[in-house]
């Protein structure tokens, strides 16, 4: 590992509007998730707006996150005020990784669905395709397969869906077909390898950026993942407690947005007379989205692209 200050790197997104959400129940227990750890400055700040036996408990696919954040956290809550629970798993696993620790119910939960800046500014953290490193893009390195897989073995179809659905790249097609005649040559191994493709396909420098996003939202399964553990944490949520959600491009926020629409209507269905019997159970706190002010994104021009959506269980 480097010698690197991480607490310098890393800037939380959306700090004071997350915090300042967070309404702490005086005459009971909270019980706080955060579903994407990251690099740790949203919880340090929560944990220290809790009460004496109150519960944080922190999720993170990413076993280097997690060891990092271990130190940071212990240093906030050198007291032993709040008891801190680690988890070592992807937020899909949500309702299965806190029944394993015989909790039911919580009061807040949030999401925080980007990178840290220890992904984006390491070539050993796979993400960058600024740096040279292995073509990797799992947080989790001991599941699923890498981006590699993807690039090498996926067929050349599949790679135009991936790369149109999920990087809104105009030259799909075009880097796709390149791709497929390459790896019949040597196959794909490192950031370098497929950046410098992309390059030769595509004349647009905004394409490796969304070549490199698809691939990892295909390796990690973000948005599939992203739905069903937000549907999880409304279900696991007590009544008249709260879900923030911070995302940072159009496919997440839209995922956000309609799961929360959907939970604030009676009827989800489209017959005349509903036959769903779906009954709604959110209130949303805010019509429309959060967003960073001019001052944040001056200082972090990362959060320019930050949305936050924030609703309250009925």
């Amino acid at each position: 590992m480097n010698d690197i200050n991480f607490d310098e790197k890393h800037i939380s997104v959306l700090l004071d509007e997350l915090v300042d959400s967070i309404k702490i129940f005086e005459n009971k227990k909270n019980i706080i998730v955060d579903c994407t750890l990251g690099m740790w400055w949203h919880a340090i700040k929560i944990i220290e707006k809790m009460n004496q036996g109150d519960t944080f408990i922190w999720f993170d696919a990413d076993t280097r996150n997690l060891k990092l954040a271990r130190v940071r956290l212990e240093q906030a809550n050198s007291d032993n005020k709040v008891e801190i629970i680690l988890i070592h798993s992807n937020f899909v696993n949500l309702q299965e990784e806190l029944d394993k620790v015989w909790i039911q119910k919580i009061t807040w939960i949030y999401y925080d669905l980007w990178l840290s800046s220890l992904h984006v500014d390491e070539a050993d953290r796979w993400f960058s395709f600024k740096l040279d490193g292995p073509l990797d893009m799992r947080f989790d390195t001991e599941s699923s397969h890498p981006a590699s897989f993807i690039v090498n073995k996926y067929t050349k179809d599949n790679l135009i869906k991936i790369f149109k659905e999920y990087g809104e790249e105009p030259m799909s097609k075009k880097i796709a077909e390149f791709i497929a005649k390459r790896r019949k040559i040597q196959k794909f191994e490192t950031t370098k390898d497929l950046a410098d493709l992309i390059g030769e396909a595509s004349g647009n420098p905004k394409s490796k950026n969304r070549i490199f996003q698809a691939l990892r939202i295909e390796t990690n399964h973000e948005l599939d993942y992203a739905k069903k553990s937000i549907e999880d944490a409304i279900q696991l949520l007590e009544v008249w407690w709260h879900i923030f959600v911070i995302s940072f491009h159009s496919l997440e926020d839209r995922i956000t947005k309609q799961t929360f629409k959907k939970e604030t209507r009676d009827c989800i269905c489209s017959d005349i007379i509903c036959t769903c019997h779906h009954v709604k159970s959110l209130k949303l706190l805010n019509k429309k989205p959060i967003l960073p002010t001019e001052e944040e994104i001056k200082r972090n021009p990362r959060s320019r692209s930050a949305k936050a959506r924030w609703a309250e269980k009925i």
